[in-house]
Parts: structure tokens; sequence; C-alpha cells
């Protein structure tokens, strides 16, 4: 029960902080900080028009542009955040640019499962999530590996899920810094563990100055 208490704890705790840190979340996280793992990360999603992908955690909507690139408002985009601050952000940005292909969900990352994604699908007469990106979070949430493999199952086969991260292995200024303000630890192994459940898996660790990775994988049936 104490452990219980306690990650319902941390999590109010995440959420309030997320909810202050929208508010001036695009001026720190400009568009081209991060533009060039964005651009490489959707790339990989391999996405086609009339496709569904589930984004978590879905922030201020920062990818809604790169996904539309290759979606053209068509298929369906599935965007879950734990923040209202964040998601109020995003909402705005689908308003002004007309999507109608966008569907926003409030919930934390652990209660992301086939229970919850099933009638969201049905609703927009959806089967199954061609694609993940999971992007700037893992390094976040409380029980990351269990987040992956339950993404993973949401998949269709051969599904593709890509994670976009911090990894900083070494203690670092840049580490400790990034640390401070995502409120995650840097030098978790996460591309390391997506390695070991997906075939077809490639990690590309250059950006930002060699910070951030972009990793991805097709579904495996055993994983």
């Amino acid at each position: 029960m104490v452990k219980k208490l306690d990650i319902e704890e941390n999590q109010k705790k995440a959420e309030s902080y997320y909810d202050k840190f929208s508010l001036v979340y695009d001026l720190l996280s400009p568009k081209k900080y991060y533009h060039n793992a964005r651009k490489t990360a959707v790339k990989e999603l391999h996405l086609v028009e009339g496709q569904t992908i589930l984004n978590v955690p879905f922030g201020t909507g920062q990818n809604l542009e790169y996904f539309q690139k290759y979606l053209k408002n068509t298929g369906l985009i599935i965007g879950i955040d734990l923040s209202d601050g964040m998601l109020s952000k995003a909402q705005k940005k689908i308003k002004k640019n007309k999507w109608s292909n966008v569907t926003l969900l409030k919930k934390d990352a652990l209660s992301i499962n086939k229970q919850l994604i099933t009638p969201i699908l049905k609703s927009n007469n959806k089967q199954k999530v061609d694609a993940i990106l999971v992007d700037l979070g893992l390094s976040g949430f409380s029980n990351w590996k269990k987040c992956i493999d339950s993404y993973l199952d949401l998949l269709n086969p051969r599904g593709i899920i890509v994670i976009m991260d911090w990894y900083i292995e070494k203690s670092t200024i840049q580490g400790a810094i990034v640390k401070w303000i995502g409120k995650g630890e840097v030098n978790r192994p996460i591309y390391q563990y997506l390695e070991s459940r997906v075939n077809n898996f490639k990690v590309d660790a250059s950006f930002n100055r060699g910070g951030v990775f972009v990793a991805s994988g097709e579904k495996n049936k055993k994983a």
C-alpha cells in the first residue's frame, strides 16, 4: 500500500510540474532544438496515409507537423499525456491547423494498454496501432521497462516502435541540466533494452552533441 501511495504522490507531483512547465515548454525547447532528432524519429516510423500512430508523452504536440507530413490529416493520431497544461497547448495547435485526425487523452504512461486503446480505435473505425513514438518520456517514467513491454503489446504484427530520448552514460554538466529540467534520468539503458525486445533494431545516438538517441524496431512476436 505504501508503494502505491508513493506512486500516486509522485504522479501528482509530476502532473503539477509539467502543468507549469507547459507554459514555457515551447520556448525552452524550440523546434530547432530537437528538429533533427524528431525528423529522424518520425521518418523511422515509415508512416503512410491512413495509418494509426500512438504518441506518448504527447507534450505540447510538437510532433504533429512531422506526423502530418506523412499522414496529411488522414488516419489517426492518439496523443496521450499526464499534463492538462501540455494537452491544452497541443489542442490549440490542432485547432489552429484544423487537424481532424487527432485524439487526445489524459493518462499516465503506465495505464496505457489494450483496454484503454481499443475503445479509441473502435470509435474512430480503426482496428490496430501501426506505429508508436515514445519521445522524451522513458527517461522519466517510473517503470520504463514495463511501459515499453505494454506499448509493444499494442502494435499490430510487424508494427514499428521508435524511441527518442536522452542517454548520457557519464556524469556531465549537460546531463545534470537535462535531468534538472526534465526531472528524469539520463543514464537509463533504454535503447539497449529495446534492442532485446524488437526485430530489425536500429539506433542513432548522434543528436544534440551525442546526448539524444533515436532507436527503432519492429514488433517481435516472441517478445
